[in-house]
């Protein structure tokens, strides 16, 4: 990493075939530095091939751009190299369908100054998604939606992210392993953090609004993906709720199925306490998610089982 720039905030912004978008992304995040703090931003382009790299040079952004088959597809990769050359502090990660909040930056900001090593914050729905879409987003984030109260956090996903540099530095960052790469890839270094003594905050006031895909078939297939690795990336950085029951693998593998009921359960009483009613109504769709997520983590979980870090070569393509 270059040395720090005092007063600089770094966002970084992976970014894959989102030019349509990433443009107005990009200028709705340097506005953030209008409130008193300079930005930095960083798209690091994930082999698009739909000119996203033109677009977020254009609206003002530092474009890294990842190379074809052998670095693209990889978000993890994506938000390493853009750290790496982050100049500012805190560096924050921001997922490119997501949409900031009114003095997001500044909340977060404000959660680093009070003490706060890792800060995560909201991912609230947007306006005019399909219910397919919705029905994602409910599934995806009952735990880190602006309903939720802030607090000390095991972990949090990287769409909505902040970290102070030094301590960025100190960590393995995001790993970059299939299949972890495409969902749990910041366990590891967040389980570093916390075992060192550090904190992750979770700050619902740092608000963005993240636009989920549309489609049953999407809706399937993300919910697959995300049990995929989850027993390996939960096992070994222990950086969960309920952390234990994964140091018994075969055990979730054979009971992935009374696993989908639970979480499905689980997911509408978060949901309700929040006061949102609307997933309750989509109780087939949720469960038809977490089967899929079962399946994904009974087949993950039999692979890496059987095959340990090895199993990464066994890549599956997710797009």
């Amino acid at each position: 990493m270059p040395r720090p720039d005092a007063g600089l905030v770094s966002v970084v912004i992976p970014a894959r075939n989102e030019a349509a978008g990433i443009g107005a992304l990009v200028r709705a995040v340097a506005a953030q530095g209008a409130r008193g703090r300079l930005v930095e931003v960083i798209v690091v382009d994930d082999a698009s091939t739909d000119g996203t790299g033109d677009a977020a040079r254009s609206a003002g952004a530092r474009v890294i751009e990842l190379g074809g088959d052998t670095e693209g597809g990889n978000p993890a990769l994506a938000r390493n190299r853009g750290a790496g050359i982050a100049a500012g502090d805190p560096i924050v990660f921001l997922d490119a369908d997501c949409t900031p909040g009114e003095e997001w930056l500044e909340r977060l900001c404000e959660a680093h100054e009070a003490g706060a090593d890792v800060v995560g914050g909201a991912l609230d729905l947007p306006l005019g998604l399909s219910a397919m879409a919705r029905c994602d987003y409910y599934c995806g984030w009952y735990h880190v939606h602006s309903r939720r109260p802030a607090g000390d956090v095991p972990n949090h996903p990287p769409g909505n992210l902040s970290v102070r540099r030094e301590v960025f530095a100190r960590t393995g960052g995001f790993t970059e392993r299939q299949p972890i790469a495409y969902s749990h890839e910041e366990l590891a270094w967040q389980s570093s953090v916390r075992r060192a003594g550090g904190r992750i905050v979770f700050e619902p006031a740092a608000i963005v609004y993240h636009r989920n895909r549309p489609g049953f078939g999407n809706l399937l297939r993300r919910n697959y993906r995300w049990g995929y690795s989850a027993i390996e990336s939960k096992a070994r950085s222990g950086a969960v709720r309920a952390a234990w029951i994964y140091q018994y693998p075969w055990l979730l593998v054979a009971g992935s199925v009374p696993l989908a009921l639970g979480s499905t359960a689980y997911i509408l009483a978060c949901w309700v306490r929040a006061r949102v009613l609307e997933p309750v109504v989509m109780l087939p769709a949720v469960l038809a998610a977490r089967l899929a997520y079962s399946a994904g983590l009974a087949a993950g979980g039999i692979r890496w089982i059987r095959h340990g870090e090895a199993a990464g070569a066994l890549r599956a393509r997710w797009e």
